[in-house]
């Protein structure tokens, strides 16, 4: 048979000719063998151009060609994406809205653009008498240190003492340290955010007089009185700034005090709970340097003649409070992950339940559990607390006997 000399085989597009194929008898020895070569040289341009073709090819044009052009429609999991990716697009959206909205508010309750009701003062009080002499720690220092040690401790914490893939979690492999530190002090910072305004909001509302008010104010009212109680009064220095003359009357609660505490008491917490025990003073060291911050924040604006003592009691109270509630709920004591904390805490739980306890009411549950079996398995095997009740049995009957 002539195949190869046939138009039908010569005429099939979709399968190249081989060179090894058979050879038509009555074509010459060159013939074949350059009819051999061009079939070579055919079926490898062909080859090499399918696979070019399958290795550029996109998901959604192998798709819009098995549709013969038309449109594929959106599967339930494509659908369910498209919603969470807008829904997330929207909590950022709200996210931002919300600091903004908070950092505006702040602005305006601190320098004084809204008007707000202020505490009256006797004239001769000695409580508010005293002379200003500055800060000792300003606000402005307060508020690096209250922003940048936090970041700063953790960092160095967690790259000397832990190795990057310690931080895997059960519910999430691609958690890293960089993760993990952000996400410690972004719970730290949102928490330092809300306790500043808070204390914001209640210096504006209350109003009470500072300890250097009558040298800071100089209240026209107070030039010709005794010892009556003015409850309005007009401050007339014009020597100082009308920020800091309006700031005479925002005593209650010290700033300094709360948020000082507030990072001391993290702090303590994350040192306490993260840096491991390798030295013997470096722990204790490092937790009473934080602790003394905060101690000195709040003994200088009381000797600063900036806060009574009832205000820096007050910020220590809120400072306490905040600092206690972000260590416990959103950091949960500093562990690496719900999940791997909750099964760490089974895991503890099973190993308490298999050793025995002091009270000897429920222990060694595993190791009876394995006893028996052993004994039914092998018949042999007698317990001697088995032995010890058949023998007082036979006491006992023999005595009756």
């Amino acid at each position: 048979m002539h195949l190869r000399g046939t138009t039908h085989f010569r005429n099939r597009p979709n399968r190249p000719r081989l060179p090894w194929g058979p050879k038509d008898s009555t074509e010459g020895e060159e013939g074949a063998r350059s009819e051999g070569a061009e079939d070579l040289i055919e079926w490898v341009l062909q080859s090499t151009e399918e696979l070019t073709r399958c290795s550029t090819i996109t998901l959604t044009e192998e798709v819009l060609e098995n549709t013969g052009g038309a449109t594929a429609t959106p599967t339930v999991s494509e659908k369910i994406m498209s919603v969470c990716r807008k829904a997330i697009r929207w909590i950022y959206m709200l996210d931002v809205a919300l600091v903004l909205s908070v950092t505006v508010l702040l602005g305006i309750l601190e320098f004084n653009m809204i008007p707000h009701p202020r505490i009256g003062f006797f004239c001769n009080d000695p409580k508010i008498s005293f002379k200003f002499t500055g800060d000792t720690i300003p606000m402005s220092l307060l508020i690096i240190f209250s922003i940048c040690v936090p970041i700063i401790v953790m960092w160095i914490t967690e790259h000397v003492c832990y190795p990057a893939d310690s931080y895997k979690n059960v519910s999430n492999h691609e958690w890293t340290r960089k993760k993990q530190i952000w996400y410690w002090y972004s719970h730290y910072y949102i928490g330092l955010a809300t306790l500043t305004f808070v204390c914001t909001v209640m210096k504006v509302l209350i109003g009470e007089p500072r300890p250097h008010f009558l040298d800071t104010c100089k209240p026209r009212e107070a030039a010709n009185c005794t010892d009556e109680y003015i409850s309005s009064y007009t401050c007339t220095n014009t020597e100082l700034s009308d920020w800091f003359v309006k700031d005479s009357s925002k005593s209650f609660p010290s700033g300094h005090a709360a948020i000082s505490l507030y990072m001391s008491i993290f702090l303590v917490w994350y040192l306490q709970n993260r840096l491991p025990n390798r030295t013997l003073f470096l722990k204790p060291w490092l937790q009473c340097l934080m602790s003394m911050w905060a101690v000195m924040c709040s003994m200088t604006r009381v000797s600063d003649n900036r806060h009574h003592w009832w205000d820096v009691l007050a910020g220590n109270a809120l400072g306490f409070l905040f600092g206690l509630f972000i260590v416990l709920v959103y950091c949960r004591h500093f562990c690496l992950g719900r999940i791997g904390a909750d099964v760490v805490a089974v895991t503890e739980t099973t190993h308490t339940f298999n050793e025995p306890l002091e009270n000897g009411q429920i222990g060694g549950f595993e190791k009876q559990r394995k006893h028996s079996v052993k004994k039914l398995l092998d018949p042999a095997v007698i317990d001697i607390s088995e032995g010890r009740e058949m023998r007082d049995i036979q006491t006992v009957r023999n005595w009756k006997e």
